[in-house]
């Protein structure tokens, strides 16, 4: 082979030892995947030492000037033909392969598409090693690469499925850096990860042997031993040598610092909300009730009555009023009040907490027992309230507290528990992803700003709300995803990532969109770990959160599964009140009347629903506010308007051969967006209120984290101009406003609602 004029754009290094009729093969497939990718490519065959007419072979097939055969005599092993071979590789990118035909050329032009380009800028791998799955040899031949390739995985740190694979394609400063002594193939991953390279795997294509005999089995087993013995030492070695390589670059460093800034700012800032939350509208008018009845008892002190104790008035208009609470909305009393029957009472029925002054909610359904008693229950999916009894159940034992003895103590610590945590679990994920999505330092900054600050999640986090629960699930079920398709993935992370996928469908009904896309996805990258793992998760998921509607209500579907008839229109004779009775529709759990302990009569407020709670009677109007009107996606959050583009440069960037995984992502967020925008913008009328009196269009929250990954790619192409920079920083800037308006309480119209109705003079 004559030397080209420049260097080919990939070199193969294939050694080989007794494979007559196996050459001829596998070069003339090298050539016509090569070719047909489109890769101009030079192709060095060792022949170490074969005693049968390999090397005639590779002889016919070097009239190919690209094909250059190399013939070592007697031969010294596999080690040294390979480091023969990488010495003399001209490429910036180098494959070697097995010439036993069992290794397919088809997996090479992806498995380069994962390999770093420093002369792009393109994130990726310096080695990227074959995975064979399914492997197709004999057990006498897969037993011992299972129990040596876990061996070296417990000895280096570094687990791969498959360390000796025969494919692997490197960075040419990775291979050229690797010093093999006899017998040391097998440890190239370990090696190249010890002097500092990224080492990645991927799943290819393996094929059976159909010529020649295999040099490999279980009595290399034994000799594996001790090789990996004798290297143990060395691998530490070569890992505190590589150390200072394989750390973080100082822009990364800086990077991480800045988003630990960033969320110990988010994070202080909600904790000092949920220090003071309480319905502070309600303040003013507590004093006043105070002052009033103090007033009275002076006049009446004044006439001769007793003696006024001011403070005692005080306690008990408090008590008796519960104007001032931690418990902000009908929606989390609901949860709140679930909460309490399972710790206080072991039950899911809250009609006995329902009567304690403070803890009415309109978010109730009511359905007979199991012992035909009708009872009053949470019109909320149990699950979220289960996991957040455990919490209370132990402030309860350790303290003797309740949350209708102590409310603000015992809610704070619990906001604390059940909003703050998943808050900064959430920011973690985003960050992970942010960090690999973007391209630019100001680009990752702005986007985590913007999960920090700048979306009504951090509104909502004051107040027990499955929105935020349903945003972690998301985001760590995207960034796994994101991982395995970069990096692959162990059956445990497939499982991760199907199981977290489910648990945000479990708490938001609509994210089944989100699973269903996630498991396709998986199953593009790996089919059978999909199905043996991340499906079983999935599933598993999905019946706990059926069981416990179940043990709630007797049913498996949550409650607003049971509303067969619109409770704006209903008219059937169950909507007649008998005062002293109870009485519900079996077809309409959300139309009851129920004779409370305290002798009141409880009706349903969903029998005759007020303002926002009767619907949007034109689809057409709800789909412009719910999109940019008063309650808009885009004009509450103007961030917004980057993720189309973002998402579209995402998939695009697949072409661009950029980090792994993005274009994966980001078809599965599109598609979801859509389906579950269109989800809701389709509802019948008793369904079109906004998600009722609330600062935004909440449905949507927990597609934040996801969406806030997505503007990433935009906010790096606006950092390049002082123009794009300050556009990014205007719409950061505006959605910071719809944050921040609803300072004590997220349960409240959006600013934009209540701007349109001062100027219409209803305000």
């Amino acid at each position: 082979m004559k030397p080209a004029a420049t260097p080919p754009d990939v070199s193969l290094v294939v050694p080989v030892r007794n494979e007559a009729g196996n050459i001829g093969p596998l070069i003339a497939e090298i050539r016509t995947v090569l070719d047909a990718a489109g890769l101009a490519w030079e192709l060095l065959v060792i022949d170490d030492g074969s005693s049968d007419s390999t090397w005639e072979e590779i002889g016919i097939a070097a009239a190919d000037p690209r094909v250059e055969g190399i013939h070592r005599g007697q031969g010294a092993g596999k080690s040294a033909a390979l480091m023969d071979g990488f010495a003399r590789c001209r490429a910036p990118r180098i494959v070697m392969l097995d010439g036993d035909g069992q290794d397919d050329p088809a997996e090479i032009p992806a498995m380069l598409a994962l390999l770093a380009d420093p002369t792009t800028g393109r994130a990726g791998a310096d080695v990227v090693n074959g995975w064979k799955t399914p492997r197709l040899d004999p057990w006498h031949k897969t037993l011992p690469s299972r129990i040596f390739n876990l061996l070296v995985g417990w000895v280096s740190g570094l687990w791969l499925h498959d360390h000796n694979c025969g494919l692997k394609v490197f960075r040419a400063p990775a291979a050229r850096s690797l010093e093999l002594g006899d017998d040391m193939h097998r440890f190239i991953t370990v090696l190249a990860a010890a002097e500092g390279h990224r080492v990645v795997e991927k799943a290819v294509h393996h094929r059976p042997r159909t010529l020649g005999r295999s040099k490999y089995g279980f009595a290399r087993f034994f000799t594996g031993l001790i090789d990996l013995a004798r290297i143990a030492g060395d691998i530490r070695c070569r890992r505190l040598a590589g150390a200072k390589a394989m750390r973080p670059s100082a822009q990364a460093r800086r990077r991480r610092q800045v988003s630990m800034i960033l969320a110990a700012v988010a994070l202080g800032g909600l904790l000092g909300r949920i220090g003071a939350v309480t319905s502070v509208d309600k303040i003013a008018l507590e004093k006043r009730l105070v002052a009033d009845a103090v007033a009275k008892a002076r006049d009446a002190e004044a006439a001769g009555g007793p003696a006024v104790d001011a403070e005692a008035i005080a306690d008990s208009i408090e008590r008796g009023k519960r104007l001032r609470r931690p418990f902000l909305s009908a929606n989390d009393r609901s949860r709140w009040l679930a909460v309490r029957a399972l710790v206080e009472r072991g039950t899911f029925a809250i009609d006995e907490l329902v009567v304690e002054p403070g803890w009415d909610t309109i978010d109730a359904v009511a359905h007979a027992d199991a012992s035909g008693r009708i009872r009053l229950y949470s019109s909320k999916p149990p699950l979220l309230s289960i996991l957040c009894a455990a919490p209370y159940w132990i402030l309860h034992e350790m303290t003797g507290w309740t949350l209708g003895s102590h409310p603000f103590e015992m809610a704070r610590m619990l906001l604390v528990a059940c909003c703050l945590l998943p808050f900064g679990l959430l920011l973690m994920a985003s960050f992970r992803m942010i960090e690999e999505v973007g391209g630019t330092d100001w680009g990752r900054f702005w986007g985590m700003a913007l999960i920090s600050f700048g979306t009504l999640l951090s509104t909502f986090a004051v107040s027990l709300t499955n929105h935020l629960p349903a945003a972690v699930a998301a985001a760590w079920s995207g960034w796994w995803l994101l991982r395995i398709i970069g990096r692959g993935g162990s059956a445990g992370a497939f499982a991760a990532a199907g199981g977290l996928a489910a648990l945000t469908a479990a708490f938001e009904l609509p994210a089944l969109a989100w699973c269903v896309a996630l498991l396709g996805m998986l199953m593009l990258v790996d089919p059978r770990r999909t199905l043996a793992a991340a499906a079983p998760a999935a599933f598993l998921v999905a019946a706990v959160a059926l069981g416990t509607n179940w043990l709630a209500h007797g049913s498996i579907f949550p409650p607003y599964a049971h509303r067969q008839v619109a409770p704006a229109t209903a008219t059937s004779p169950a909507a007649a009140v008998v005062p002293g009775t109870s009485s519900a529709n079996p077809d309409n759990w959300y139309d009851y009347s129920l004779a409370l302990s305290n002798g009141k009569q409880l009706t349903s407020y969903w029998r005759d629903p007020k303002g926002v709670d009767r619907g949007e009677p034109s689809a057409l109007v709800y789909a412009w506010h719910a999109l940019l009107g008063h309650h808009g996606i885009f004009s509450l959050t103007p961030a917004w308007l980057l993720v189309p583009s973002g998402l579209a440069m995402m998939i695009v960037a697949r072409r661009r051969q950029a980090a792994p995984g993005q274009a994966h992502l980001a078809l599965a967020i599109f598609v979801v967006s859509l389906v579950v925008t269109a989800f809701y913008l389709t509802r019948s009328q008793v369904d079109r209120n906004y998600g009722g009196v609330s600062s935004g269009f909440r449905w949507v929250f927990w597609l934040a984290p996801l969406w806030a990954v997505a503007t990433v790619p935009v906010a790096d192409a606006l950092s390049r101009h002082r123009a794009g920079r300050l556009l990014a920083l205007l719409l950061l800037g505006l959605s910071m406003v719809s944050v921040a308006y609803p300072t004590w309480n997220p349960w409240s119209p959006p600013w934009i609602e209540q701007w349109i109705d001062h100027l219409a003079g209803r305000g």
